[in-house]
């Protein structure tokens, strides 16, 4: 039951490319009420609520942009699946190793304040790093 049923939602490498735009088009989204949301809290001045409202603006795109991506994994065969997991996981241990040497630089008074679109773009180029190296491992 669960063979036929994986089977009939398994996405190809070229079916994956359709959700592409819906996947792109959110986090374009998401990245511009990110930007209008921090433009506020940092040049507007506004109350207490107001700016927690202010704050909480990016979620929906966030929670948009983490449904859609998975659906898409959600789509991928048994391999594509293994091969998104080790890349997930490599980009969470680096980012986590990047993140804790960075909190280490902030107390040798070398780096200023963490940036959470830094922590971002770590997450981004070691899951690039990470589907790479799954990809190789598998050649």
């Amino acid at each position: 039951m669960n063979e036929i049923h994986s089977k009939r939602h398994d996405l190809a490498p070229h079916q994956v490319r359709g959700f592409l735009p819906r996947m792109l088009f959110i986090a374009l989204a998401a990245t511009a009420v990110d930007i209008g949301a921090a433009y506020v809290l940092d040049h507007i001045d506004l109350s207490e609520p107001a700016r927690v409202a202010v704050a909480l603006l990016p979620l929906p795109g966030c929670i948009a942009l983490l449904v859609t991506i998975l659906q898409i994994i959600r789509r991928l065969d048994e391999f594509q699946k293994r091969v998104q997991f080790e890349a997930v996981v490599i980009a969470f241990l680096a980012t986590g190793v990047a993140v804790f040497v960075y909190g280490y630089l902030q107390k040798a008074q070398v780096a200023g304040p963490l940036n959470m679109g830094l922590v971002w773009l770590f997450m981004v180029a070691f899951y690039g790093i990470g589907y790479f190296i799954a990809v190789s491992h598998y050649k």
